[in-house]
């Protein structure tokens, strides 16, 4: 029963370098996305329906989320 477990452990981690390269760029263009949100005027902020605190919580978002 434990070596099953382990094996449905590992078997979970094993990640494809295809993968991994995909999350690097996710994260790249989340953050690139983030930092334009947060250099937009308050009208171009309003144009698009997001107020200045909600752009200011998402750009300071990290990365990964």
């Amino acid at each position: 029963m434990h070596t099953a477990t382990f094996k449905t452990f590992s078997a979970a981690r094993n990640f494809s370098a295809v993968s991994v390269l995909n999350w690097v760029a996710e994260c790249a263009r989340a953050s690139k996305q983030r930092r334009v949100l947060a250099s937009l005027s308050l009208g171009a902020l309003d144009d698009i329906g997001v107020t200045e605190a909600q752009a200011v919580r998402e750009a300071h978002k990290p990365f990964w989320a």
